[in-house]
């Protein structure tokens, strides 16, 4: 085809077209697509390689796995540049490796703010979970290391903290230690003044009781008269259920009571878990059963083939209270409750094997009373019931150092006040309005209580308290209320 030039009066034939030669660009969106995965590659590869430096397994691939690994994101990385090249704007995927390095420096390197405590937050949460360990070292894996090192220094820094005092009596209801129904009437005499004018019913069930506020516990037997027309012996109020809103009662230290049996001898609080590095609140619930000699570690019937939830172990064995007893092999989140981890003694029929060196025990021996040792060694002497986990909380009365377990994780802990008293803590968490809270702030709770002995157990998704035919806290799963399978629990029976 011609043009006509009016310049020299005169058809000039056209300059063939290269639009024909061009090639056909990806769209925007496309490009943005391969930037991104292209970013994803090349940081992928630079991490493998650190990885293979540093000899971290990532996901438990071999060496040569690896290698292969890696060559197939080296080729990848250039099949994309070559197309982003030929098909693309280079600025693309120098604006997405600039957003990627904005995000990632500060993420692995700042100290501002709250990003230390939320960097380690994510790497405590992955090797408590056992769910994104393999992202941890991915892509933080000089801190991951350095974070490891330091949980591993704090478990080893317990070993040798143990239990030393062997009590001399056996624990059983307080009301039944002298010792300690004097020492618990003298302080209530002196906090209230009216305590000698109840009758001898009353001052038996507030001794026995002596955590709750007696204003408000009279003014709710008042409105609610039903619950002790049997007598304040056989006063049973329960409104631990979940989506219950518990009861008016209130103990000395201002925790809402959810639920008291006195005939069980026990009483349920919901406790604001207020944690200190997080700022967070959380809901937890306090269990306090004041027999010991009713505990007992019940394996589910069903093992080794798979475990059962608590509520079922509970129910088999007489139970009336129940938690979280030991961890259990977790592969991929997806466990079944079958294998147990670390030791286990139920009534003196063994399970298991020793977790190694830095790794807990809590013993609980033919006295009725909480002991703790290293996982590593024996069994004490008279023990019955043993679980293995860590860390260890309070041994003799002594607050043990666990700075290291500061994680915002939904939580689990059993332990014994010094009246012989079986203190079961759990806390809610990953939820909205739970997030769940630190060992450190499990200890304050405990601490509030006169913990003697107390250890950490398994939490996650994992940690769970039931009472007379329900969980009365959230599984931090909303899936599976009943909590998970589990291969055994603390199991607290009734009359």
């Amino acid at each position: 085809m011609a043009d006509y030039s009016q310049a020299s009066g005169n058809y000039a034939r056209r300059a063939p077209s290269r639009a024909g030669n061009r090639r056909k660009k990806f769209s925007p969106a496309i490009q943005w697509i391969l930037s991104v995965v292209l970013m994803g590659l090349i940081f992928a590869v630079y991490f493998d390689l650190c990885l293979i430096f540093t000899r971290f397994n990532l996901f438990d691939l071999t060496a040569g796995a690896k290698w292969i690994l890696l060559l197939v994101l080296a080729a990848l990385s250039i099949i994309l540049i070559v197309l982003l090249a030929l098909y693309g704007d280079w600025k693309r995927p120098v604006i997405a490796l600039l957003v990627c390095l904005t995000l990632y420096i500060p993420a692995n390197y700042s100290n501002l703010g709250k990003i230390p405590y939320l960097r380690t937050l994510w790497i405590q949460t992955a090797y408590s979970t056992m769910r994104h360990q393999g992202l941890m070292h991915l892509f933080l894996p000089w801190i991951t290391d350095a974070e490891c090192k330091r949980v591993d220094a704090a478990k080893l820094a317990q070993v040798g903290h143990n239990s030393t005092a062997e009590h001399e009596e056996t624990a059983e209801d307080i009301l039944s230690v002298p010792d300690f129904q004097d020492e618990i009437v003298k302080e209530i005499e002196e906090e209230d003044p009216g305590f000698d004018a109840l009758t001898d019913e009353q001052k038996r069930f507030y001794t026995l009781f002596y955590e709750l506020d007696r204003d408000s516990c009279e003014s709710y037997l008042a409105e609610h008269p039903a619950a002790v027309e049997n007598g304040y012996a056989n006063i049973l109020i329960n409104h631990s259920a979940l989506g219950d809103q518990g009861t008016s009662i209130r103990t000395k230290l201002g925790e809402k009571v959810l639920a008291i049996d006195a005939a069980n001898g026990i009483l349920i609080v919901e406790i604001d878990a207020k944690d200190r590095r997080s700022g967070t609140t959380s809901r937890a619930v306090l269990a306090v059963a004041k027999d010991p000699s009713r505990l007992r570690l019940c394996p589910a019937t069903t093992l080794p083939h798979y475990g059962q939830v608590v509520g079922k172990i509970a129910q088999a064995n007489g139970g009336v209270l129940a938690m979280t007893g030991s961890g259990f092999i977790d592969e991929g989140g997806v466990g079944n409750g079958g294998q147990i981890a670390g030791f286990a003694m139920c009534s003196g029929v063994t399970y298991g094997d020793h977790y190694g060196y830095g790794y807990k025990r809590i013993e609980l021996h033919e006295n009725n009373w909480f002991y703790i040792a290293d996982a590593y060694t024996k069994c004490g002497t008279g023990t019955t019931d043993c679980m293995e986990f860590q860390p260890s909380l309070f041994v003799d009365g002594v607050r043990q150092d666990i700075g290291a377990w500061y994680a915002v994780n939904p939580r689990a802990c059993i332990g014994q006040s010094k009246y012989g008293e079986i203190l079961m803590l759990c806390v809610e968490g990953r939820r909205s309005d739970s997030p769940g809270c630190s060992l450190e702030t499990c200890s304050d709770i405990l601490e509030r209580h006169r913990a003697e002995t107390a250890m950490n157990c398994d939490g996650g998704t994992t940690a769970i308290l039931w009472f007379r035919g329900n969980p009365i806290i959230h599984c931090s799963n909303s899936a599976i209320p009943q909590g998970r399978y589990l291969p055994n629990a603390w199991v607290y029976q009734g009359k």
